[in-house]
């Protein structure tokens, strides 16, 4: 791809779409001159609106591949080598990567302990009350993709990689806590209360390093 001429084909598409005053005769001007010259005029206009979303989406695309490393275990020191700068800076300039290294962290070193719960009550979920057939479906499909996402044959490539992560992030955060959301603090069944405890146990523990911890301490 080549880059600059793709912004200069942005620029003249978008200059035949842009108005923009007749500063007027010149003097000095040769023949087509003050036509050429409001067309310039234009040209400068589209290409300043042009400059202007490149490096927003340049922005972007750095951005995603910063938090893309991070899903995959770089810390912001990781990052400021990449970008020769202090893991300080790193921290500045994507201020959000803190929490998702924490998600990362936390789920690296409890991959199984999340399968466990899940799998746990969902055995269950036949005599918890307030469960959601819904729901309960949702994290079964969950878990399932999860154990093929972490199986022998998971597919390679960053994209995939990334993947998996944010699903456990979302199996555990959305699906799990949705689930557990209608059950009783004491579920009658002493099976389905072993499940349920279990369960919310790993949640707590979730709960206290990814969303509770200090945002400032070293990530």
């Amino acid at each position: 791809m080549n880059l600059g001429l793709s912004v200069e084909e942005a620029v003249v598409e978008a200059a035949d779409r842009v108005e923009v005053a007749d500063p007027g005769a010149k003097a000095d001007d040769r023949p087509g001159e003050r036509d050429a010259r409001r067309r310039a005029m234009a040209e400068l206009r589209a290409a300043l609106t042009v400059e202007v979303d490149v490096r927003a989406a340049a922005a972007e695309a750095v951005a995603g591949r910063a938090e893309a490393a991070v899903w995959l275990g770089a810390s912001l020191a990781d990052l400021g080598g990449v970008t020769g700068r202090s893991r300080q800076a790193a921290r500045q300039r994507w201020s959000g990567l803190g929490g998702v290294h924490r998600q990362r962290r936390w789920l690296g070193n409890h991959v199984d302990e999340v399968l466990w719960a899940a799998r746990l009550v969902l055995d269950a979920a036949d005599d918890l009350e307030g469960v959601d057939p819904a729901v309960r479906t949702a994290l079964a499909d969950a878990v399932a993709a999860a154990e093929r996402a972490f199986g022998d044959d998971a597919p390679d490539g960053v994209a995939a990689a990334v993947g998996r992560w944010r699903a456990l992030d979302t199996l555990v955060d959305r699906h799990l806590r949705d689930l557990l959301a209608g059950v009783p603090a004491e579920p009658a069944d002493p099976t389905a209360a072993f499940a349920a405890h279990g369960a919310r146990g790993v949640l707590a523990y979730y709960d206290h390093d990814v969303h509770q911890r200090d945002p400032d301490q070293p990530g």
